[in-house]
């Protein structure tokens, strides 16, 4: 065995001892957590209502198992690297609170030409905006976001875990995409709107594929309330 009779030598080993430790001990956030709220949406800001629930009909998993609320703040719309902590604080229900620091929001996936389009399956991204409207049918139009950021337990300096979440809206937003985005970019707001919206740990992800996942898993239930609205 070696031993080190340096002061400051043995300080850093033992401060470096302690951080290994710390960082062992460390265990990543696991599972997914499915939220729901209610919004104001224009083209430069998220105002969620602070308190949400989970999803009707989804079940959480992981460390969110028995997630039944929290808090979420509003949100400024912009592309590339922010700064919010705790931006989302899964609390309600939880054994151990979960929090979500955003780090960065992705860019939509759609283009500005889509935005001039009526077909179904369109996506339109208003330049350089975070958003992506899809005509979902010929008079309904979703729109999601994708945030990502980190997820922890306690505090962040005792491990955290990359964490991607996409948001799309759960009301039928009546009308076409060209007219909402008429609507959006010349200053007028979404309001009365509900979201729903999945969080889970993951790699760092693709901004695309995965917001293409979010649509299409989102859009079956905007889908089925839609239907279920106008009958």
């Amino acid at each position: 065995m070696l031993y080190c009779k340096h002061p400051v030598l043995t300080g850093v080993l033992s401060m470096s001892a302690f951080l290994f430790t710390g960082l062992a001990q460390a265990t990543p956030v696991t599972g997914s957590a499915n939220i729901a709220g209610n919004l104001t949406l224009s083209l430069n800001s998220a105002s969620f209502q602070p308190t949400f629930t989970t999803t009707t009909g989804a079940m959480e998993t992981g460390d969110f198992a028995g997630l039944t609320g929290g808090t979420i703040q509003s949100l400024t719309m912009t592309t590339g690297a922010v700064s919010v902590p705790g931006f989302v604080n899964f609390q309600s229900g939880l054994a151990t609170p979960i929090t979500f620091d955003l780090t960065s929001i992705a860019a939509g996936i759609g283009t500005v030409a889509g935005c001039t389009s009526m077909s179904m399956g369109v996506a339109c991204t208003p330049a350089g905006s975070p958003l992506t409207l899809f005509q979902l049918s010929s008079n309904t139009v979703i729109i999601s976001l994708q945030v990502n950021g980190l997820s922890y337990t306690g505090s962040a300096a005792s491990g955290s875990s990359p964490t991607s979440g996409i948001f799309s809206t759960q009301t039928a937003v009546n009308g076409t995409v060209p007219q909402i985005y008429v609507q959006l970019t010349g200053g007028g707001a979404l309001t009365g709107i509900t979201y729903s919206a999945s969080f889970a740990p993951t790699a760092v992800p693709e901004p695309t594929p995965l917001l293409l996942l979010g649509l299409g898993l989102l859009g079956v239930g905007s889908i089925a309330r839609w239907r279920r609205s106008t009958k």
